[in-house]
């Protein structure tokens, strides 16, 4: 019989990691549209309000 012990605190940890990465990841494909688009105006909006950015990456597509 095999036994694995469950570490909460590493799990929430990997957890919160992984959120960022994916957060990070998705907050650079965003700026790399927008620059690409010319839309640097955007970029600084997203860049300062939070939801403006959610906005964003729906139009885009990344979520």
């Amino acid at each position: 019989m095999i036994l694995t012990t469950y570490d909460k605190d590493l799990y929430e940890k990997t957890l919160k990691e992984d959120a960022r990465e994916e957060g990070l990841e998705s907050g650079i494909l965003l700026a790399k549209y927008l620059f690409n688009d010319n839309r640097s105006k955007d970029l600084e909006r997203a860049s300062k309000d939070i939801e403006y950015q959610k906005k964003l990456l729906k139009e885009y597509g990344i979520e």
